[in-house]
């Protein structure tokens, strides 16, 4: 083998391992979002009320959350970073029944913890779904978060957390730009937010944020 066969051998398998390294890193995230099973779909299945029912029953179940939650005078806020959970364990699920999807939910979301799968945004300005204001998650649009386009208002999100399974319901979504920090705010109201890149099939970094707003139903 001559010179240059050498050194074409060296880039080829150069090539094939940094290939095969982050085909695993992208491999191990989708394996973090799981298809519904039978049996979950219908543990999570949702009703559809007609359309001159759901208005009412939306309006009943939030009279009952604010029912129980009046008998507690001022629901304290727990931020995320008060909560002793150690960076990139998994903690929680999200389900979205919309699209039959099962996520492993991990704590924090840097670049890698992003990497596993969903990561629980921990700040001094948002919470845990338990900590009564903002939990926002984030995902990679082209491992976790690839179908979150097809959620419309009023579809619900479920996030099991500590034994406690927590609905909620879409109330809006917005695109913004990619550096826009203004969506990771206080929130004096249980809110779930989901982000991720947009476009969803842009290739390379996207430009823009898919943005996911939702507030609580019940708790169970």
């Amino acid at each position: 083998m001559n010179k240059k066969q050498w050194i074409g051998l060296c880039l080829t398998v150069i090539g094939l391992t940094i290939f095969s390294y982050y085909f695993l890193e992208w491999y191990s995230a989708r394996q973090s979002a799981e298809s519904l099973t039978t049996s979950e779909a219908k543990q999570y299945e949702i009703s559809t009320p007609s359309k001159e029912n759901e208005t009412q029953n939306i309006n009943q179940t939030e009279t009952e959350i604010k029912t129980d939650t009046s008998l507690q005078e001022e629901p304290v806020q727990i931020p995320a970073s008060k909560v002793n959970h150690q960076l990139g364990d998994k903690v929680a699920y999200l389900i979205i029944p919309k699209i039959q999807k099962k996520y492993s939910i991990y704590w924090g979301a840097d670049d890698k913890v992003l990497k596993k799968g969903v990561g629980m945004f921990v700040s001094d300005l948002t919470t845990t779904p338990s900590g009564n204001g903002h939990t926002v998650l984030s995902g990679h649009r082209d491992t976790v978060f690839t179908e979150l386009g097809q959620l419309k208002e009023n579809d619900q999100l479920i996030v099991e957390y500590e034994n406690k399974t927590y609905t909620y319901k879409i109330n809006k979504h917005w695109i913004t730009d990619s550096e826009d920090r203004t969506v990771i705010v206080e929130k004096s109201e249980p809110t779930l937010t989901l982000t991720t890149c947009y476009p969803f099939d842009y290739i390379g970094d996207a430009p823009d944020r898919y943005i996911i707003e939702s507030s609580l139903l019940s708790i169970r």
